[in-house]
């Protein structure tokens, strides 16, 4: 087994590996976490056996590492492995902003950095080099490079960012962001499919639209149904009763019925409510929060854009955005006030006396009043 050397022609594992790992050092630079984190587990899974791999992983935190200590470790040979797994954690943030606060390609930063960039097309190829990411700023010397200043002894000297590092094939951007909430229904459905998952067309769009783009909560989520579901394909039906989220859908389904001024639909979705149990207090505090959606919808609306961008001005689900749309258009800024005080004394009656199940019949039948 040959180590600390570029591959050679000669040797059977260097052959091997040559295949498979051209690149060792990668970038994963504004990743969504559950990406990331698979991303992660793939590479160590790569490394053999669980135990072995543990013993081949090393993990360093870049506030409190150097170029000299990460390469150092990327240096170090594998035990009982062909190859090991150094992550490094905010390491080219941290010298990214240095790098931006120095006055001078002089300083210590830029000379860190220096070390860093020329030695990573050079990185053993007995590890594999991860650097991971948030904000790295890509108009930056860090990104871009930079040219030293000529000395006494030295010309001046171009030296290359990671964006040149990318172009050259040194080191690999991995590309993991959070798929946008337009395409969330296609990711589900592939990582259904992935996994051997049957599951139709309206359960993954409920899914998509009632956990918004949190990749691990929807992991959690289908894996949930699909052990529910057992050998058939998840419905749109399991999703409304084994995905708590989806219990919200019921509320929009009330709110909605309630800014049409509809008795009939309240009612209807009331019960339908009341049929899954739902306390009184929780109906109210639900009620309540889907009314300060709209008055923030409402708002937001004024600079214009689609439920995507409004959910974004707002930290909520398109799926609660396009609802609150809907609604909010429906209503004056005054007559949400006078609703929210409206609720606020429904609040009070109830904590102080007053039956619950009654206070919310009356509230229905007012808020309907046309």
């Amino acid at each position: 087994m040959h180590f600390g050397h570029r591959h050679c022609k000669a040797c059977p594992v260097c052959r091997t590996f040559s295949l498979f790992h051209l690149i060792m050092v990668y970038l994963l630079l504004h990743c969504d976490e559950y990406l990331a984190s698979q991303r992660l587990a793939a590479l160590k899974s790569a490394l053999g056996d669980a135990e072995m791999a543990d013993l081949n992983t090393t993990v360093l935190e870049g506030e409190r590492t150097t170029a000299a200590d990460l390469l150092a470790q990327a240096s170090m040979m594998p035990f009982l492995t062909v190859r090991r797994l150094l992550l490094v954690n905010g390491y080219l943030d941290h010298l990214d902003k240095r790098m931006g606060a120095s006055k001078s390609p002089e300083s210590a930063a830029y000379a860190e950095a220096v070390h860093l960039l020329e030695a990573l097309p050079q990185a053993p190829d007995t590890s594999d080099l991860v650097f991971i990411d948030e904000s790295v700023d890509k108009r930056r010397h860090l990104w871009k490079g930079f040219t030293l200043p000529q000395t006494d002894k030295h010309p001046p000297r171009k030296v290359n960012g990671l964006e040149a590092l990318i172009k050259a094939q040194q080191v690999t951007l991995e590309a993991l962001s959070t798929p946008d909430p337009k395409e969330l229904a296609s990711w589900l459905q592939r990582h259904a499919k992935t996994r051997k998952i049957a599951i139709d067309g309206r359960a993954i769009q409920m899914l998509a639209d009632f956990v918004g783009p949190n990749l691990r909560q929807l992991e959690n989520e289908v894996e949930k149904l699909s052990l529910y579901a057992g050998n058939r394909a998840i419905t749109a039906d399991d999703v409304k009763l084994m995905v708590s989220d989806a219990s919200e859908a019921l509320i929009w389904n009330l709110t909605d019925a309630l800014s049409q001024r509809n008795m009939r639909d309240a009612i209807h979705s009331l019960y339908e409510l009341w049929r899954g149990d739902a306390n009184p207090f929780y109906l109210l505090t639900m009620i309540t929060r889907q009314y300060r959606i709209m008055i923030k919808v409402k708002e937001a609306m004024r600079h214009g854009g689609s439920e995507f961008d409004v959910a974004g001005r707002i930290g909520e689900k398109p799926y609660s955005a396009k609802k609150a749309m809907a609604q909010a258009n429906k209503y004056s800024f005054q007559e949400l006030d006078t609703i929210m005080d409206r609720l606020l004394t429904a609040d009070y009656a109830m904590k102080t006396g007053a039956d619950p199940v009654t206070e919310i019949d009356i509230l229905m039948a007012e808020l309907t009043r046309k």
